[in-house]
């Protein structure tokens, strides 16, 4: 239930804060009259991203045991190698989210072109949910929904509190605790995939894949930390 509440509320915040920067930006030049289009986009977003992850839950549960073994650990694969663009995407593109953002506004400023960014910005994030929920069809339907759900909830009321309240949240700290984390998550899944797919590589194949992607990651997500230390050292 934890990882599925955590995968929920990392994927969850960063649409909400998606979402809410392009509404912020609408306010600042003047033209909320478009933000209709935005919440149009994000919903339409949220609702296919639903309708894929049931109807491929739910499929992927009617596979026979074997099957099941091997959709899962081919998910599992797939959901480490997004984990793995996460950190080389969240390594070079966090820090300038609202300022691509806002680029992209600019050029996509009429009703049908902020409809078009808000459904893709959250219809990836619903995907990519979706992609690591299937890693878990061997598991309880209701633990993983009301871990997902917990998550999102939460995503909106951290999302509502940064735009709301103005509180001056460090929202690049806050997505290294999130992005170290999800190494964590990603190396599990990477060690528990390989072993689904070859069981003779037994414990050893599992430990041995994590240590190495957790390691790898680890130093170029946080090599600029680790640079800056280094330096003073």
């Amino acid at each position: 239930m934890f990882s599925s509440m955590f995968l929920s509320f990392r994927e969850g915040l960063e649409a909400v804060l998606i979402v809410g920067i392009i509404l912020t930006y609408l306010v600042q030049i003047k033209k909320e009259n478009l933000s209709k289009y935005v919440y149009s986009g994000a919903t339409i977003g949220i609702f296919i991203s639903l309708i894929g992850g049931f109807i491929g839950f739910r499929e992927a549960q009617e596979l026979e045991e074997a099957g099941e073994e091997l959709f899962e650990g081919i998910m599992m694969l797939i959901a480490s190698g997004l984990i793995g663009y996460f950190v080389v995407w969240m390594a070079t593109q966090n820090r300038n989210m609202a300022k691509s953002l806002k680029s992209s506004i600019d050029k996509q400023n009429t009703g049908w072109g902020l409809f078009v960014l808000s459904f893709l910005s959250v219809l990836r994030e619903g995907m990519e949910l979706v992609t690591f929920t299937l890693t878990k069809v061997s598991e309880n339907a209701i633990t993983i929904a009301s871990g997902t759900v917990i998550g999102i909830i939460l995503a909106i009321i951290v999302g509502y509190i940064v735009f709301k309240t103005s509180l001056k949240l460090n929202l690049k700290i806050i997505f290294q605790v999130l992005g170290v984390i999800l190494i964590f998550i990603g190396a599990e899944l990477l060690g528990e995939g390989l072993v689904k797919l070859i069981p003779s590589g037994g414990e050893l194949l599992e430990t041995s894949s994590a240590i190495l992607f957790a390691g790898v990651s680890l130093i170029y997500f946080l090599k600029d930390d680790l640079y800056k230390i280094f330096k003073r050292a």
